[in-house]
């Protein structure tokens, strides 16, 4: 299981990009004074949350709080904070790719795998969430299901890191004798 969430945080860290490039009406990181890049774990934590509670609107402080969450292993966390930034931007997929494997984690593969397709609804070409909706399916034994979705990886990404791992993906689901 550690291995799956390894693979799950690096799955978390390809979809580090904003939503879109739109503006916004939150605060921007520099007005606030984060610098995303330089945060800490712990203290990058208390810092993003002291400055969303003075600003619950800021939607890049959010999510990157909600990765920094789920990065630390503090699923419920990741799962409201990325809740707040979908209220925010109700067609970021990204947020509910990320949604998706908090819940995952949580345990509730139902709501994950409902979370992650809306993901790829709102932007198909999203490759990290077709991978973490191949990575749940495998990590449940749904290898038949996985293979669409690991096949969809390869075709949006053919030579990159997300394709190595729904490589892998697919012989751990052609080990299982798939027809």
């Amino acid at each position: 299981m550690k291995k799956l969430r390894q693979i799950c945080i690096l799955l978390m860290l390809a979809g580090l990009v904003a939503c879109d490039d739109t503006a916004t009406e939150s605060v921007t990181q520099q007005e606030q004074g984060v610098d995303f890049e330089k945060l800490q774990s712990s203290d990058g934590i208390e810092q993003l949350e002291s400055v969303t509670a003075s600003n619950p609107d800021d939607f890049d402080s959010l999510s990157y709080l909600a990765d920094m969450y789920f990065e630390s292993g503090q699923y419920n966390e990741a799962l409201r904070a990325n809740d707040k930034a979908i209220v925010i931007k109700p067609d970021c997929a990204d947020c509910y790719n990320h949604r998706g494997l908090a819940l995952y984690y949580l345990g509730d593969v139902p709501s994950a795998l409902e979370s992650i397709d809306k993901a790829v609804t709102l932007n198909p070409g999203l490759t990290e969430a077709w991978l973490a909706k191949g990575f749940v399916l495998v990590s449940e034994g749904r290898y038949q299901e996985a293979v669409a979705p690991l096949n969809k990886v390869k075709e949006l990404d053919s030579t990159g890191v997300l394709t190595l791992q729904a490589d892998k993906y697919l012989a751990e689901a052609a080990g299982k004798n798939l027809p």
